[in-house]
């Protein structure tokens, strides 16, 4: 695969969702070597992310359930 065959304009629709842009613009700015690191080492994201909105009293539907509960999701 090359650089242009992942070209967001060319695998995505013409008007991408807001969430999408903001998760490219979010990853434009991580450094290079961490990116890599979460991809040779196979890092589960999803954890990842259910540990950061637990931290907030956050469910995986990011609906407020307080800091004991989300810690039990």
């Amino acid at each position: 695969m090359s650089y242009k065959d992942i070209l967001l304009d060319e695998v995505m629709d013409k008007y991408p969702l807001p969430h999408l842009e903001e998760i490219n613009v979010m990853l434009s700015t991580v450094d290079g070597e961490i990116l890599g690191f979460i991809l040779h080492s196979k890092i589960p994201l999803e954890k990842l992310i259910r540990f950061e909105l637990a931290g907030r009293g956050f469910d995986e539907n990011h609906r407020w359930v307080g800091f004991e509960k989300a810690n039990e999701i």
